[in-house]
């Protein structure tokens, strides 16, 4: 009974944090508030609303602790709704984002507290201002990268070989000739009378 009343009260009253939320990250997680969309290790995990109006309002006060009072009110107007509820929300969001309640990484549960999310919100990079990063996890996950660095570290070693060997068959000998050897049994020009 308890989580119906909560599924209505969600439904009936969008958050504040919510409605101006743009995407961000939470480390390798990117969050997209407005379409309810979590991208976990490269995987779209879609949430349901107030998973998401629990994500952004508790990574805008990461470090804080809030009361399960506080986050009732504050995130869905409600004070009357039991722990339960609140604690499902947070399982659910805990499963999204690959958490454990043993070993957390996003949210801390403190016993008879409420809960302390652990990670700042980081502004997502610009679409057309992203650097490529090669790191040793994206090289080793992308094949067609390996291959491209291969490829390109051959033609730059055959072109550097191919450079040297023309500069040694072009260099001046001791004598003076050149040690071409596209003139072997060419005899030397005539020197004038």
């Amino acid at each position: 009974m308890a989580l119906e009343h909560f599924h209505d009260v969600t439904n009936t009253r969008q958050p504040a944090d919510q409605n101006t939320a743009s995407a961000f990250m939470l480390a390798d997680v990117e969050v997209r508030p407005d379409s309810l969309l979590l991208i976990v290790g490269g995987a779209h995990r879609r949430v349901e609303p107030r998973v998401m109006d629990l994500l952004v309002y508790g990574s805008k006060r990461a470090g804080q602790l809030l009361s399960r009072q506080k986050i009732l009110e504050d995130v869905w107007g409600e004070t009357h709704l039991v722990p339960e509820a609140l604690q499902r929300v947070i399982s659910l969001l805990r499963k999204s984002l690959g958490d454990r309640r043993n070993e957390p990484i996003f949210i801390e549960t403190i016993s008879s507290k409420g809960y302390r999310f652990l990670l700042n919100p980081e502004p997502l990079p610009e679409a057309g201002a992203k650097d490529v990063k090669l790191t040793e996890k994206s090289v080793r996950s992308s094949p067609l990268a390996l291959l491209i660095a291969a490829l390109v570290l051959v033609l730059l070693t055959w072109f550097v070989a191919n450079q040297l060997s023309r500069e040694e068959a072009w260099a001046p000998q001791a004598d003076g000739e050149s040690s071409s050897q596209e003139g072997e049994g060419v005899p030397p020009p005539a020197a004038d009378d």
